[in-house]
């Protein structure tokens, strides 16, 4: 039986009032959105955003179409994020929500948006169906909030990951446990969906241009050259063949592959192939329900491993150390079985 969707856990001290309430801002924050905001963001946005383009529109309609389609197949009623939620904006007003960041888009739980930095998708269609598609898997994940006694409601789960104060010990902010894991599964997937993409009418150009030999002779050479897959390599530009674009998070990705792969080869009866495995994450992505795949990653890389995995961030050198530790658990938990 289909879940009904979005479904938003409340948890944390609060009475059934107050939870209800929390949901319906929420809802009216999906649903209402622009009317959700602050006057003042308001103002700004009528001001300085820009309107999206007819292909942009396309993109974004079909990141919500793949996105719904994925929901379903996880038992999660799917759901059409408005055009509205989505805002293309100038740098300066994106770095003013969003601060000094080199990142092309942001998803925001609490107001039920994306932000998108208008910079890196200048002519750039490929580009910015990609990171609609980034934004679009984020926020349209599992979704708790957390009621305080302070501050009122704040997010607390999204996807797979959860976050924690850091008050208790000492310091100021939050720690995002699976930060890593999620940004790998979200791009994993966002990446499994490009090719359907580029199938769009509206982008039969850029399709072109990607499979023609001068594109794919200057895909070999850049990732010769990088050290990455060439099936990483998003984009490249026909006029500069030093402005290029490429999937994120390949670290953390090899930490899920690997996952995956072991966790198969240990349960092959149960699971035929590699994607077997890499649809539970996915679906506990969308679910939000953790038990299956912490009980299959302590069983393949022994007690302890999947507490180890949520520790990994989206750093770069994090994705390197836990897929090195990984691989050192699995090694230690094979020769156990065979003692």
């Amino acid at each position: 039986m289909m879940e009904k969707s979005p479904k938003i856990r409340i948890v944390g001290k609060g009475s059934d009032e107050e939870k209800e309430q929390a949901k319906k801002e929420i809802r009216q924050a999906l649903f209402n959105h622009f009317q959700s905001l602050p006057p003042e963001e308001q103002k700004l946005l009528r001001k300085l955003e820009y309107p999206k383009s007819e292909i942009e529109l396309v993109l974004i309609n079909f990141a919500n179409k793949e996105t719904s389609l994925l929901m379903q197949e996880a038992g999660i009623e799917p759901y059409n994020i408005s055009t509205e939620n989505y805002h293309l904006l100038p740098p300066e007003l994106y770095e003013r929500f969003v601060g000094k960041t080199q990142t092309r888009g942001v998803t925001s739980y609490t107001k039920q948006g994306i932000l998108l930095n208008a910079e890196h998708f200048r002519d750039n269609p490929v580009n910015f169906g990609a990171t609609v598609l980034h934004e679009t898997l984020h926020l349209k994940s599992h979704f708790s909030v957390k009621l305080q006694e302070k501050n009122g409601a704040a997010y607390y789960r999204a996807g797979i990951s959860s976050f924690h104060t850091l008050q208790q010990f000492g310091y100021k902010g939050y720690h995002e446990h699976f930060r890593g894991l999620h940004e790998a599964i979200v791009t994993e997937t966002g990446k499994r969906l490009l090719k359907k993409m580029l199938e769009l009418p509206e982008l039969e150009k850029e399709k072109n241009w990607l499979e023609s030999d001068e594109a794919k002779a200057a895909k070999r050479k850049l990732a010769e050259e990088k050290q990455i897959a060439e099936d990483d390599i998003i984009w490249i530009d026909k006029n500069d063949i030093n402005n290029w674009e490429v999937i994120p998070y390949l670290q953390q990705r090899a930490v899920l592959t690997y996952l995956c792969s072991e966790i198969q080869k240990e349960f092959s009866k149960q699971y035929k192939n590699h994607d077997d495995v890499y649809e539970l994450f996915l679906k506990a992505h969308f679910t939000g329900k953790l038990l299956e795949i912490a009980r299959l990653i302590e069983k393949t890389f022994g007690k302890g491993s999947f507490r180890m995995v949520g520790n990994m961030t989206d750093d770069p050198e994090s994705g390197i150390l836990h897929l090195e530790s990984l691989k050192k658990a699995r090694i230690r938990q094979i020769k156990e079985k065979i003692i």
